[in-house]
C-alpha cells in the first residue's frame, strides 16, 4: 500500500476514535450533569426552631417539609429521614427554609421532661413523700387516674376523683427527686393546691383501649352501703 493510501487510512481511524472518544464523553457527561440534577429528599424547616428544641418535638410538630432539590443543592449531611431526629436537640438555631443537616442536631440521650409538653401543657413537679401520695408500680411515660383523700363535710372524709387521664413525665428515683406530672396550665394551681392539701392515689390505666373514668366520689356511707 503507497504511503498516501496509509495516510488516509490513519486519518479515516483517527476521525473514528475522535467520534468515539466524543460520544464517551457527551455520555459521561450526560450522566453527570443528570446525577447532579436528580430529584434528592430533604428536610427543611418551616419554622424557627430554636436551639435545644428536641428532634422528637421537631418531628411530631411537623416543624419541617419533606421537600425535593436537585442532588448539587443539597447539602453534605442533609437529613431525610424524620426518624433521624429522635434522640437529637437543634444545636443551633435552624431557621426556615433551612436544610437539616446532620450537624444541626446534636445527640441527646436524656429523654427531657420539655421535650413532652408543648402549648399550654405544663411539667408540674410535685414532692411526694409515704404520708401525701402512693406511687406504686407508677412509671415515667404512664397514664393515670388521680384520686385525692381529703376532709369533707361534717369532718367526714372522701375520696374523689381528681384528674383523669394525667400522663407521669418523671418519678423520684431511690436517691430523691420529685414526681412531674403533664397538666394543662388552666390546672396548674388546682394540682398545687392539692398536693399539698390532699393525698393523692394514683391508678394506673390501660395503654390501650382505656375507657371514660367515671367521676366517682366515696365516702364512709357508700364505701358501707
Amino acid at each position: 500500500m503507497s504511503s498516501r493510501s496509509w495516510a488516509i487510512a490513519i486519518g479515516a481511524a483517527a476521525v473514528v476514535l475522535a467520534a468515539i472518544l466524543l460520544v464517551v464523553y457527551l455520555d459521561r457527561y450526560r450522566s453527570r450533569v443528570s446525577g447532579e440534577n436528580a430529584p434528592t429528599p430533604v428536610l427543611v424547616a418551616k419554622q424557627l426552631i430554636p436551639a435545644g428544641t428536641p428532634g422528637t418535638l421537631v418531628a411530631s410538630k411537623a416543624m419541617y417539609a419533606p421537600t425535593t432539590l436537585p442532588r448539587k443543592e443539597v447539602e453534605v449531611g442533609a437529613i431525610a429521614d424524620p426518624q433521624y431526629l429522635s434522640g437529637r436537640a437543634a444545636a443551633a438555631d435552624i431557621f426556615p427554609g433551612q436544610q437539616f443537616t446532620a450537624v444541626d442536631f446534636a445527640a441527646d440521650p436524656s429523654t427531657s421532661v420539655k421535650s413532652q409538653i408543648v402549648g399550654t401543657e405544663r411539667a408540674l413537679s410535685i414532692s411526694i413523700d409515704a404520708v401525701h401520695g402512693s406511687l406504686s408500680q407508677v412509671a415515667a411515660g404512664d397514664f393515670v387516674d388521680i384520686y385525692i383523700a381529703l376532709g369533707g363535710q361534717n369532718g367526714q372524709s372522701l375520696v374523689k376523683l381528681f384528674r383523669p387521664n394525667v400522663k407521669v413525665l418523671a418519678v423520684p428515683t431511690p436517691a430523691g427527686g420529685s414526681l412531674v406530672l403533664r397538666v394543662d396550665t388552666k390546672d396548674a394551681a388546682d394540682f398545687a393546691y392539692a398536693a399539698d392539701n390532699t393525698q393523692f392515689w394514683f391508678v394506673v390505666r390501660p395503654v390501650i383501649g382505656a375507657k371514660q373514668t367515671a367521676r366517682d366520689t366515696a365516702t364512709a356511707a357508700t364505701v358501707l352501703r
